[in-house]
């Protein structure tokens, strides 16, 4: 009995590996923006800066806004070939000092 129970827990494990899981927003840009249309961000928030073609086919673009009172927000946006975004990372911004949301997580309504 016990070897039965040895061999279901190690077929238990090793199935599990064999699964990924999909990955979690770690971020409040990420929760907000990951997935959606690259189309509607530009559309709401105006042109990128750049754009760079990454070696997987995705695009790398550089956004840049939000200026208020001397503050900008600045994030790159890995775009996919469907023109989705699959990543956006945070390049420039300011914490806020009472511990609340970012500049860049205000500005591109992220925040809530």
């Amino acid at each position: 009995m016990n070897a039965r129970t040895a061999l279901l827990t190690g077929l238990a494990f090793a199935l599990t590996a064999c699964t990924s899981t999909p990955s979690i927003p770690t971020n409040p840009l990420a929760a907000r923006w990951n997935g959606k249309p690259a189309g509607t961000f530009f559309a709401a928030y105006g042109p990128p800066l750049s754009d760079t073609a990454a070696s997987s086919g995705a695009t790398l673009y550089t956004w840049r806004g939000g200026y208020i009172r001397g503050r900008s927000c600045q994030v790159e946006l890995t775009v996919n070939a469907d023109y989705r975004i699959q990543k956006i990372r945070t390049v420039v911004d300011r914490p806020d000092s009472k511990g609340g949301p970012s500049h860049c997580e205000k500005v591109l309504d992220a925040a809530k």
